[in-house]
């Protein structure tokens, strides 16, 4: 992200992180998603943010390897039961259109969002025309995202025009037929 703030909200957001517990079988670390019951080889789910939680509360490190974590310089073996909390990893295109909206822009997306009880974490789907376009010229289309927060389904079209006169219109239709619309000028 492009910004301190787009961090922070990003990081505040709900189902940001997935929370499980580890165990060893058969020679490989297992992560157990406690929402999803789903298992993960722990390599595969790892990334620069993850937190382990100890002594009544969580503490970010780093993975030194399979069976170890770095905490405030000391290493910490990790075993059977433990419990780990790892930031969800956002699809690439998806990312990148968030990097690249402006701050208002950004700032009302999520607002709106969040207003409909959906976080920027339960996208399934995004379509980023940006990526194709140059970014040093005057531009406009449009980008498909799908959201899912297992209680209601909700597509927003994101057209947009850069340039002199910019803006970033959002458009948002709900599974349950409601629609809302944000326009921002640039």
């Amino acid at each position: 992200m492009n910004s301190d703030s787009k961090y922070s909200i990003l990081q505040n957001q709900p189902r940001s992180f997935m929370t499980g517990t580890v165990e060893y079988i058969d020679s490989e670390w297992i992560f157990f998603d406690e929402e999803t019951d789903e298992a993960s080889m722990l390599n595969d789910i790892l990334n620069e943010s993850v937190e382990l939680y100890v002594n009544m509360s969580w503490e970010k490190g780093l993975f030194v390897s399979d069976h170890q974590f770095k905490i405030h310089n000391m290493i910490y073996r990790i075993k059977n039961g433990d419990k780990l909390r790892v930031t969800r990893k956002l699809p690439y295109a998806y990312e990148q259109l968030l990097k690249h909206l402006k701050k208002e822009a950004f700032h009302t997306l999520t607002t709106h969002l969040n207003s409909l009880n959906i976080s920027l974490y339960d996208c399934i789907y995004c379509h980023n025309t940006l990526c194709f376009l140059p970014e040093d010229k005057d531009t406009k289309g449009a980008n498909f995202l799908i959201f899912d927060n297992e209680e209601i389904i909700c597509s927003v079209q994101h057209l947009f025009e850069r340039g002199e006169n910019g803006l970033d219109r959002f458009e948002y239709t709900l599974s349950d037929g409601n629609r809302s619309m944000n326009l921002i000028l640039h």
